[in-house]
């Protein structure tokens, strides 16, 4: 999928009045699915700066009650910068971090995803290293 049909895919979302979806209200973390998905578009494209606008406002008034941490946390970190803006392997690192938490967790999974991020820090040490002989 090219970025030109984003705002196509934002469309499904919405009901025949253009508003978003009801089902959005409660769904935090489709909420947050659409937050991210909103900075992949254009700017001045209507359907997407309205979702945008919606999601944020939406998982702000999320941030005002007493839910789970780790969707907090994950809602927060978002709002703070969003996911296409950060560092990838940065990224990872926190992500690595939140999914630890979790209490359903997969171990394969976390030891594999840890052991990544392990063996490319390890080829930039030594880039760094190369680089600074």
């Amino acid at each position: 999928m090219t970025i030109a049909y984003v705002e196509d895919v934002f469309d499904n979302f919405m009901d025949r009045s253009g508003e978003f979806m009801d089902s959005f209200h409660d769904n935090t973390k489709g909420l947050l699915s659409l937050y991210e998905a909103s900075y992949h578009g254009f700017e001045g494209e209507s359907t997407i700066d309205k979702g945008r606008a919606f999601s944020t406002e939406q998982l702000k008034e999320y941030m005002k009650g007493d839910e789970k941490m780790n969707l907090r946390e994950q809602v927060d970190h978002a709002l703070e910068l969003p996911r296409l803006w950060r560092m990838q392997r940065l990224e990872a690192l926190w992500f690595i971090d939140q999914y630890e938490r979790q209490g359903d967790i997969n171990t394969e999974l976390l030891n594999l995803a840890k052991l990544d991020f392990n063996m490319v820090q390890s080829v930039h040490q030594e880039s760094l290293r190369s680089l600074s002989r």
